[in-house]
């Protein structure tokens, strides 16, 4: 179970670093994904992990327990808002690029029909 553990946060790591590192695209939106599913695969490992482990010791569970957590939700939620980003800015080009071919079309037409 540590093995699995380490393994799927260092490919958590990895997406991260990848995405942080990609200008938007549709390559970003899917790092993004993948960074936030990863990310929440981890905390469910490190979780088991620790029940198997015997749970944080008493009174240090914000430190051993709440903490890397939180790091994990951080890093699923950084990958999920940069990936609903991606995609509102993708449905906006889409939308702008259709009105721009719907105005073309109707000049068009009032051009065939004053002719």
């Amino acid at each position: 179970m540590i093995f699995e553990t380490i393994a799927l946060s260092v490919i958590t790591l990895l997406l991260l670093i990848l995405m942080l590192s990609r200008k938007g695209g549709a390559v970003k939106l899917l790092l993004g994904l993948l960074t936030a599913a990863a990310a929440i695969a981890s905390m469910v490992f490190f979780i088991l992990m620790q029940r198997e482990a015997g749970n944080p010791d008493a009174g240090k569970e914000m430190l051993q327990l709440y903490v890397p957590c939180g790091a994990y939700v951080i890093v699923a939620l950084w990958g999920l808002l940069t990936s609903v980003g991606i995609h509102r800015k993708y449905k906006k080009e889409k939308a702008a690029k259709r009105a721009l071919k719907d105005a073309k079309k109707r000049e068009a037409e009032a051009t065939a029909k004053t002719e």
